[in-house]
């Protein structure tokens, strides 16, 4: 009788261990997923706030160049388009910024820089009133002027600069236009291209 009693306990005992080891097995697995999602969560989070700080970035970076220039944007950029597949010239109005001199247009130098190439954009000659050709810039109307060839307070150059190279001007191509006066800072003008591109497009 006495060893039937033990033999049970003891049975009953090592049941009782062998289910409280695999209580103690599943909480640990629980515990690691728990970790694992959390650490996902985690990620998702960091990476979502340093695309918002880059954004924000390029943002303040775009100001403080357009503020540091002695010229500006004065209104809506427009990408124009005459054949199928990509844009063929931007079009940029600017003007001076506040309590800058004079601009000569005649000494103004432009770059178009994208991720496949980079050039310098010619002048146009004559520089008014004419629809330029490839690789070359032109003032396409000029608002509120006199007859020098000076950018005054409260006149506006709408600029048309057409790139000899077009790689950048496709669908979802990026580039950017940099506008010197000659001794002033440069205007710089970021632009993303759209997915579909029509014969005038809306650039910012």
């Amino acid at each position: 009788m006495c060893t039937s009693n033990s033999s049970d306990g003891t049975g009953f005992r090592s049941r009782g261990l062998s289910e409280a080891g695999f209580t103690g097995l599943e909480a640990a697995i629980v515990l690691i997923a728990f970790i694992v999602v959390a650490s996902v969560f985690a990620y998702v989070a960091l990476q979502a706030g340093f695309s918002s700080a880059q954004r924000s970035q390029s943002v303040i970076h775009q100001g403080i160049q357009e503020a540091g220039s002695s010229c500006t944007v004065t209104g809506t950029i427009y990408g124009i388009s005459s054949a199928p597949g990509f844009i063929e010239s931007v079009i940029i109005p600017v003007g001076l910024t506040a309590g800058n001199e004079p601009i000569d247009m005649t000494t103004v130098s432009i770059r178009f820089i994208g991720p496949r190439h980079s050039e310098i954009v010619e002048q146009a000659n004559p520089l008014v009133d004419v629809f330029p050709g490839y690789g070359f810039w032109s003032v396409q109307e000029w608002f509120n002027s006199d007859t020098d060839m000076l950018l005054e307070v409260g006149e506006q150059c709408v600029l048309n600069i057409s790139p000899g190279n077009q790689n950048d001007c496709r669908p979802y191509g990026s580039f950017a236009v940099e506008i010197k006066p000659v001794g002033r800072a440069a205007l710089r003008v970021e632009r993303t291209v759209p997915g579909s591109i029509e014969r005038v497009n809306r650039l910012g």
